[in-house]
């Protein structure tokens, strides 16, 4: 199993509580080149992580390659905060059949696609990038919620 997920919070407790617990995730990556510089808050988040999950702090470089080389095929999850971040990952060879966009706070020049997320003009353009992949882009909050198919949500498709 491995999980791309788009949050804007990052690793927080909905995805503590709500998927790395109950999906059973053995690994899990922050990936941000922003983050992945600041020790500290490497740190912060890592002190949310429960201790028999494998957590690690990469930028997108170190994230494909960590992924790349990782032999042993866990239940894994990469939690990055932008739907351009998820594009350059993919972009760069990390092979996934969907991005789950999981909560994108309202910011300006955004438009509501889910009562959760959020989108501006180039993150519409990222998602339309990842979907002529072949990749699937779906909204989900919860492992349990219903899936919102982005795409047909930006065309206006029930």
């Amino acid at each position: 199993m491995f999980i791309l997920r788009v949050d804007d919070r990052l690793v927080h407790g909905q995805v503590i509580a709500g998927w790395v617990r109950p999906l059973g995730i053995q690994s899990l990556i922050l990936a941000s080149d922003k983050i992945s510089k600041d020790e500290w808050a490497c740190n912060v988040y890592r002190f949310a992580i429960p201790k028999e999950v494998k957590f690690l702090c990469l930028d997108i470089k170190g994230c494909v390659e960590h992924i790349s080389n990782e032999s042993d095929k866990k239940k894994m999850m990469v939690v990055v905060e932008k739907v351009s971040e998820a594009y350059e990952l993919i972009d760069q060879g990390v092979k996934v059949k969907e991005v789950n966009l999981g909560g994108i706070s309202y910011h300006e020049g955004a438009r509501a696609i889910a009562p959760y997320i959020y989108l501006t003009a180039d993150e519409i353009e990222a998602v339309i990038r990842i979907f002529q992949l072949g990749i699937k882009v779906i909204g989900r909050q919860l492992p349990n919620s219903p899936p919102i198919d982005i795409v047909k949500s930006l065309a206006g498709i029930k």
